[in-house]
Protein backbone atom coordinates (compact mmCIF):
# COMPACT_ATOMS: atom_id res chain seq x y z
CA UNK A 1 0.00 0.00 0.00
CA UNK A 2 1.37 3.40 -0.95
CA UNK A 3 -0.64 5.66 1.33
CA UNK A 4 1.91 7.69 3.25
CA UNK A 5 2.06 7.30 6.96
CA UNK A 6 1.60 10.90 8.07
CA UNK A 7 -0.66 10.49 11.07
CA UNK A 8 -3.70 11.74 9.19
CA UNK A 9 -7.04 11.34 10.88
CA UNK A 10 -9.06 9.11 8.55
CA UNK A 11 -12.70 9.30 7.53
CA UNK A 12 -14.81 7.48 4.96
CA UNK A 13 -17.37 9.67 3.22
CA UNK A 14 -20.71 8.37 2.05
CA UNK A 15 -21.28 8.21 -1.69
CA UNK A 16 -22.03 11.51 -3.35
CA UNK A 17 -24.22 9.82 -5.98
CA UNK A 18 -27.32 11.03 -4.13
CA UNK A 19 -26.53 14.66 -5.03
CA UNK A 20 -27.76 15.97 -8.36
CA UNK A 21 -26.13 19.39 -8.55
CA UNK A 22 -22.72 20.83 -7.85
CA UNK A 23 -23.99 23.18 -5.16
CA UNK A 24 -25.30 20.29 -3.06
CA UNK A 25 -22.06 18.36 -3.53
CA UNK A 26 -20.06 21.40 -2.48
CA UNK A 27 -22.27 21.89 0.60
CA UNK A 28 -21.83 18.23 1.55
CA UNK A 29 -18.03 18.38 1.26
CA UNK A 30 -17.77 21.68 3.10
CA UNK A 31 -20.10 20.43 5.84
CA UNK A 32 -17.56 17.68 6.57
CA UNK A 33 -14.95 20.32 7.31
CA UNK A 34 -17.06 21.87 10.09
CA UNK A 35 -16.31 18.98 12.46
CA UNK A 36 -12.57 18.91 11.80
CA UNK A 37 -10.06 19.59 14.53
CA UNK A 38 -7.73 22.47 13.76
CA UNK A 39 -4.12 21.67 12.95
CA UNK A 40 -4.81 18.04 12.10
CA UNK A 41 -3.92 16.29 8.84
CA UNK A 42 -7.05 14.66 7.41
CA UNK A 43 -7.67 11.90 4.92
CA UNK A 44 -11.11 11.27 3.44
CA UNK A 45 -11.72 8.00 1.55
CA UNK A 46 -14.29 8.94 -1.09
CA UNK A 47 -14.39 6.12 -3.67
CA UNK A 48 -13.50 2.45 -3.82
CA UNK A 49 -12.61 1.04 -7.22
CA UNK A 50 -13.53 -2.46 -8.38
CA UNK A 51 -9.93 -3.56 -7.79
CA UNK A 52 -10.18 -2.51 -4.13
CA UNK A 53 -7.99 0.58 -4.52
CA UNK A 54 -9.37 3.79 -3.09
CA UNK A 55 -9.56 7.41 -4.11
CA UNK A 56 -8.86 9.64 -1.16
CA UNK A 57 -8.55 13.31 -0.36
CA UNK A 58 -6.02 14.89 1.95
CA UNK A 59 -6.22 18.27 3.55
CA UNK A 60 -5.04 20.76 4.42
CA UNK A 61 -2.83 21.02 1.37
CA UNK A 62 0.64 22.45 1.33
CA UNK A 63 -0.03 24.97 -1.46
CA UNK A 64 -3.49 26.33 -0.80
CA UNK A 65 -5.24 27.15 2.42
CA UNK A 66 -8.85 26.94 3.41
CA UNK A 67 -11.11 24.49 1.65
CA UNK A 68 -8.76 22.96 -0.90
CA UNK A 69 -7.72 19.31 -0.91
CA UNK A 70 -5.39 16.98 -2.78
CA UNK A 71 -6.76 13.94 -4.62
CA UNK A 72 -4.93 10.61 -4.57
CA UNK A 73 -5.62 7.19 -6.07
CA UNK A 74 -3.95 4.29 -4.30
CA UNK A 75 -1.05 2.92 -6.37
CA UNK A 76 -1.98 4.84 -9.53
CA UNK A 77 1.08 7.11 -9.61
CA UNK A 78 3.88 6.47 -7.13
CA UNK A 79 6.75 8.67 -5.95
CA UNK A 80 10.22 7.06 -5.80
CA UNK A 81 9.79 6.78 -2.03
CA UNK A 82 6.77 4.52 -2.56
CA UNK A 83 4.09 7.02 -1.54
CA UNK A 84 1.10 7.85 -3.69
CA UNK A 85 1.46 10.91 -5.91
CA UNK A 86 -1.51 13.07 -6.84
CA UNK A 87 -2.62 12.56 -10.42
CA UNK A 88 -2.81 15.86 -12.26
CA UNK A 89 -5.25 17.18 -14.83
CA UNK A 90 -2.43 16.73 -17.35
CA UNK A 91 -2.09 13.06 -16.35
CA UNK A 92 -5.82 12.64 -17.00
CA UNK A 93 -5.64 14.43 -20.34
CA UNK A 94 -2.64 12.30 -21.36
CA UNK A 95 -4.54 9.11 -20.53
CA UNK A 96 -7.51 10.32 -22.55
CA UNK A 97 -5.16 11.09 -25.48
CA UNK A 98 -3.85 7.52 -25.19
CA UNK A 99 -7.42 6.20 -25.25
CA UNK A 100 -8.22 8.37 -28.28
CA UNK A 101 -5.27 6.84 -30.15
CA UNK A 102 -6.54 3.30 -29.45
CA UNK A 103 -10.33 3.54 -29.53
CA UNK A 104 -12.32 4.18 -32.66
CA UNK A 105 -14.16 7.49 -32.99
CA UNK A 106 -17.50 6.13 -31.70
CA UNK A 107 -15.88 4.41 -28.72
CA UNK A 108 -13.93 7.54 -27.75
CA UNK A 109 -17.08 9.61 -28.16
CA UNK A 110 -18.82 7.23 -25.72
CA UNK A 111 -16.01 7.70 -23.21
CA UNK A 112 -16.34 11.48 -23.45
CA UNK A 113 -20.13 11.14 -23.10
CA UNK A 114 -19.55 9.23 -19.86
CA UNK A 115 -17.24 12.02 -18.65
CA UNK A 116 -19.99 14.51 -19.53
CA UNK A 117 -22.43 12.57 -17.33
CA UNK A 118 -20.01 13.02 -14.43
CA UNK A 119 -19.55 16.69 -15.37
CA UNK A 120 -23.33 17.10 -15.19
CA UNK A 121 -23.38 15.58 -11.67
CA UNK A 122 -25.09 12.37 -12.70
CA UNK A 123 -24.57 9.23 -10.58
CA UNK A 124 -21.59 7.09 -11.52
CA UNK A 125 -23.90 4.23 -12.61
CA UNK A 126 -25.30 6.42 -15.43
CA UNK A 127 -21.80 7.03 -16.77
CA UNK A 128 -20.78 3.42 -16.24
CA UNK A 129 -23.55 2.17 -18.54
CA UNK A 130 -21.97 4.12 -21.40
CA UNK A 131 -18.47 2.68 -20.93
CA UNK A 132 -19.48 -0.93 -20.13
CA UNK A 133 -19.09 -2.07 -23.75
CA UNK A 134 -15.78 -0.29 -24.39
CA UNK A 135 -12.83 -2.61 -24.97
CA UNK A 136 -10.14 -2.90 -22.32
CA UNK A 137 -7.14 -0.82 -23.38
CA UNK A 138 -3.87 0.28 -21.81
CA UNK A 139 -3.70 3.13 -19.34
CA UNK A 140 -6.10 3.84 -16.52
CA UNK A 141 -9.34 1.91 -16.22
CA UNK A 142 -12.48 3.69 -17.35
CA UNK A 143 -13.76 3.47 -13.78
CA UNK A 144 -10.63 5.25 -12.52
CA UNK A 145 -11.03 7.98 -15.12
CA UNK A 146 -14.68 8.62 -14.28
CA UNK A 147 -14.34 8.51 -10.51
CA UNK A 148 -11.15 10.59 -10.54
CA UNK A 149 -12.56 13.22 -12.90
CA UNK A 150 -15.57 13.50 -10.60
CA UNK A 151 -13.26 14.60 -7.77
CA UNK A 152 -11.27 16.87 -10.07
CA UNK A 153 -14.55 18.61 -10.94
CA UNK A 154 -15.55 18.87 -7.28
CA UNK A 155 -12.14 20.26 -6.32
CA UNK A 156 -12.45 22.87 -9.06
CA UNK A 157 -15.97 23.80 -7.91
CA UNK A 158 -14.65 24.44 -4.41
CA UNK A 159 -11.44 26.20 -5.44
CA UNK A 160 -13.11 28.39 -8.08
CA UNK A 161 -16.42 28.75 -6.26
CA UNK A 162 -17.56 32.01 -7.82
CA UNK A 163 -15.95 31.39 -11.19
CA UNK A 164 -16.06 28.70 -13.82
CA UNK A 165 -15.11 25.72 -11.60
CA UNK A 166 -15.49 22.41 -13.37
CA UNK A 167 -15.89 24.05 -16.77
CA UNK A 168 -12.15 24.74 -17.04
CA UNK A 169 -11.22 21.05 -17.00
CA UNK A 170 -14.17 19.96 -19.14
CA UNK A 171 -13.20 22.56 -21.71
CA UNK A 172 -9.74 20.96 -21.97
CA UNK A 173 -11.29 17.50 -22.31
CA UNK A 174 -13.62 18.73 -25.06
CA UNK A 175 -10.62 19.97 -27.05
CA UNK A 176 -9.56 16.36 -27.54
Amino acid sequence: MAIKKNGAKEYTLNSIDCYSNKSDVRKFILSQYINEDCGVKLRYYVETLANGKRIYLERPTFLNKGCDFQIFVEDLIIFKNGNDKCPSHKDLINDLILKKSILNKKQFSNLISAVEKIYNVKPYCEAEIIIKALPCVTGWSYETILKLVRWFFIEQDITYWAQTGRYMLMNEINKL
